[in-house]
């Protein structure tokens, strides 16, 4: 179920993590980094409430799409995903390897449709190898980029949660 205080949490972290992707538009490359952490917001809703986290990731895809386009896909596809299935996986499951993998697999997916699909380098250049190769470079890439996310997440979400309580 979702109460008025699950509402308030989200439009707060909803605008947090629309401003971290926007962040790098506003100021500079040089907040690229910013815009990994909007990851973070949206793992905080989907593990307090999936339903919550579903609907603050696609409300801050918009958000963010509403100010910058490319940002917006960008998020939608990369950084939304990652703190959504986190979020997701985390507030059903235990096991940090089975988050990571599971994560990686969602966040694969995105990646090809991005990479793939929409014709854009997600790694930088173009990835070595026939299809079946990059997919399996993006499959490890993001397993591993999940497990690292999900510790420093966790972290995160812990250090708030001792000083103030999501429930």
């Amino acid at each position: 179920m979702i109460n008025i205080r699950n509402i308030a949490q989200g439009g707060l972290l909803i605008c947090l993590s629309a401003i971290l992707q926007l962040l790098p538009t506003s100021f500079g490359e040089i907040f690229i980094i910013a815009s990994i952490l909007s990851s973070i917001p949206i793992y905080i809703l989907s593990r307090i409430n999936p339903k919550v986290g579903l609907i603050g990731y696609i409300i801050t895809g918009i958000l963010i799409f509403l100010f910058n386009a490319h940002e917006g896909l960008f998020f939608l596809f990369t950084n939304g995903p990652v703190g959504f299935a986190l979020g997701n996986f985390n507030y059903k499951l235990k096991s940090k390897l089975l988050i990571s993998l599971l994560s990686g697999i969602v966040l694969t997916l995105s990646l090809c449709i991005v990479n793939f699909i929409v014709g854009i380098p997600v790694l930088g250049n173009s990835l070595p190898g026939n299809l079946l190769t990059q997919i399996g470079i993006l499959m490890v890439f993001s397993i591993l980029y999940c497990f690292i996310y999900l510790l420093f997440a966790n972290f995160i979400y812990i250090f708030l949660e001792k000083r103030y309580p999501f429930n």
